[in-house]
């Protein structure tokens, strides 16, 4: 029978060709050691006494001989039949384990640091605050990084990389929005300083979370949960946010990481 032929055929009429193939070779094995052995017995017992040492040193010999490769042989043959049925058993097993995992088992088991967004990668959007918040236009800096980036959350760090603020730009929207209906001020002189003078914003703006790298997902989670402001978790160097922020972990990665 061939490899594809073998494959081909239907789970449970491999299952029974697997049997009748293991049972097949058990028996030859030991049709063939039983053989030789009853073959050394009378080769050895019918010998003369002068030369009974020399033939029983010649079925040792034969038998150390044959018998490994008698052994390796069976051992290749019922491994090539019987080690795709038990990858694919254990890999199932393993399949139906994981499925039983609650989300937030399977959080418990995921470090921060497999999972955030890395905020030296070269493709993280974040903003160091290096002057005064007044200064820092909302539609010429904040919004033109969003535009350029296609992001939608920006950290806005200070110069020693600690996170001060996390921006989204729904809030920018909704903000400028509410300036230009009330007619208060031109959108495009609207700063910093403008929207964070807004309790409700500055609020949102600085509800993240922030734990050390040694964390899993599911400290994560109880930050988000204990918030409902919260939408990100930074991960710092002692796990605070007096400290330097290295990454962190938006809602959506912990939603996506949370499926079972």
């Amino acid at each position: 029978m061939t490899e594809n032929q073998y494959n081909n055929k239907p789970p449970q009429a491999n299952s029974d060709e697997r049997a009748k193939i293991g049972k097949g070779i058990i028996y030859f094995a030991i049709t063939v050691i039983a053989i030789l052995g009853v073959a050394a017995m009378l080769v050895t017992g019918l010998a003369p006494k002068d030369e009974f040492p020399l033939r029983a040193n010649l079925v040792k010999d034969i038998l150390t001989a044959l018998l490994p490769v008698l052994g390796t042989w069976v051992g290749t043959v019922l491994a090539f039949y019987f080690s795709k049925e038990n990858f694919i058993a254990a890999a199932e097993q393993t399949s139906n384990l994981v499925r039983q995992l609650t989300p937030d088992q399977k959080l418990q088991a995921i470090p921060v640091v497999e999972a955030m967004i890395s905020m030296t990668d070269p493709n993280t959007t974040k903003m160091i605050i290096d002057k005064p918040e007044d200064q820092i236009n909302l539609k010429t800096a904040l919004l033109a990084l969003f535009n350029s980036s296609g992001r939608n959350r920006l950290p806005l760090i200070d110069a020693d990389g600690k996170i001060k603020y996390m921006v989204h730009r729904s809030i920018i929207d909704k903000f400028i929005t509410e300036q230009v209906l009330s007619g208060n001020k031109e959108p495009e002189k609207l700063t910093l300083k403008e929207l964070f003078a807004d309790d409700r914003y500055k609020l949102v703006s600085t509800a993240f979370g922030a734990v050390n790298r040694d964390t899993k997902l599911n400290a994560v989670k109880a930050s988000m949960d204990g918030n409902p402001d919260c939408s990100d978790v930074f991960v710092t160097e002692d796990g605070t946010r007096n400290s330097k922020a290295l990454g962190w972990i938006t809602n959506i990665i912990l939603a996506e990481k949370s499926k079972v």
